[in-house]
């Protein structure tokens, strides 16, 4: 394939640090990159009153830039309060304006991630591309209510492998969607030794209640409620588990107390994956990975598999997962494991632990093997007819 001209379109990444976030789309960035394409990482960030503020959290971002050499690949888009939302109107920090209109006129795609892009910025680009990382979710939240534009994109991909599956229930909304796995860039990623048995199986998440509504259908996208489904399982085989879940110390639902008293072991995100390194010494740190999705992801089995998730796979970390219907597109059983209820779920840590090895080599060759943004990217840009 040739090279060509990709936007990454974003507007969480100013305002927003952390770790796992970020390693998200530097993976893109960095894996289009490698493959030949010529990437720029496009950001939008509405102004606040706190001018001090906004200056601090924009230079942190050129700062993260430069250190992975995306300096020249990037720019910002400011806007004010209350701005139109158009080019014309907005401050361009990183390059001057007349660059970055050039770069959106030249582009052959913009991926949009999460929708971060609307009419009018949306329009000056020839082939807007949705990248859906919330199939379901954001599907059914624009059935109701659609302030995201995304009929105005030409391809849309989801990380809903199974979205063209019969037993997938997630409204199409009338247009073709395109199943996509999520990526992991190796380089960043090196299989690390064992921490041995007294590392703790681990995750990071919010910790979220929200729920969405399909037809007469209450559907939990709550990853408190995922987690509680399981919160016999660190007495069940007694071994440490941790979350480096956002709960705040002064949190009042007695939900860290809850935890803690079923035998988990709490870390602050912001602390232990409060940037892309630190990040990768947590999931290093880790024996494995337990996984328990969004509960929307399940139960309308969209094939969704975490970003974080082959990270820890790419660290030679085994991952227990709940089941999504990722198993009927990725191998699982080895490295990868499925499970649908507690009885399951203790299975598979005892296997994991018993048979570490075995279970840590197959991780890392599924990263390389399945998940590798070498293998991924160009499936996805021949999705977009590139």
């Amino acid at each position: 394939m040739s090279s060509i001209s990709i936007v990454l379109g974003t507007d969480t990444y100013v305002n927003y640090q952390g770790g796992g976030h970020w390693s998200w789309l530097l993976q893109y960035a960095l894996g289009l990159r490698a493959i030949g394409h010529d990437v720029f990482w496009l950001e939008l960030f509405h102004a606040s009153e706190e001018q001090a503020g906004d200056r601090e959290k924009l230079q942190r971002f050129f700062k993260r830039m430069h250190h992975y050499d995306l300096q020249d690949n990037c720019a910002v888009l400011v806007f004010a309060p209350q701005s139109p939302g158009t080019l014309d109107s907005a401050l361009s920090l990183g390059r001057e304006k007349n660059q970055v209109a050039d770069i959106i006129r030249n582009a052959d795609l913009l991926w949009n991630f999460a929708c971060a892009f609307k009419k009018p910025l949306l329009s000056l680009f020839r082939h807007p591309v949705l990248i859906d990382g919330d199939p379901g979710h954001l599907q059914i939240s624009v059935e109701e209510f659609d302030e995201l534009d995304i009929f105005e994109h030409r391809t849309f991909l989801t990380v809903g492998a199974k979205i063209n599956a019969e037993d997938c229930k997630v409204p199409h909304l009338g247009v073709k969607w395109h199943g996509f796995l999520p990526i992991v860039y190796l380089p960043l990623w090196k299989a690390s030794e064992d921490p041995g048995p007294q590392a703790a199986f681990s995750s990071i998440t919010h910790w979220t209640w929200e729920e969405l509504w399909l037809k007469d259908r209450v559907l939990s996208i709550s990853k408190r409620t995922a987690y509680l489904r399981y919160l016999d399982l660190p007495r069940m085989v007694r071994r440490p588990f941790e979350l480096a879940a956002h709960i705040h110390p002064l949190d009042h639902t007695g939900d860290r107390e809850l935890l803690q008293d079923h035998g988990w072991l709490l870390a602050d995100p912001t602390r232990v994956a409060g940037s892309p390194e630190l990040y990768r010494e947590y999931i290093c740190g880790s024996r494995a990975e337990l996984l328990c999705p969004k509960p929307i992801f399940r139960e309308l089995n969209t094939g969704w598999m975490s970003d974080r998730s082959v990270c820890y796979l790419a660290s030679g970390r085994p991952v227990l997962a709940e089941e999504t219907g990722f198993s009927d597109v990725v191998p699982s059983g080895r490295g990868l494991i499925a499970f649908t209820d507690m009885e399951e779920a203790v299975a598979g840590v005892i296997e994991i632990d018993a048979h570490y090895d075995r279970h840590s080599a197959s991780a890392r060759a599924l990263a390389e093997d399945v998940f590798n943004s070498a293998v991924c990217l160009p499936r996805m840009l021949a999705a977009c007819g590139l």
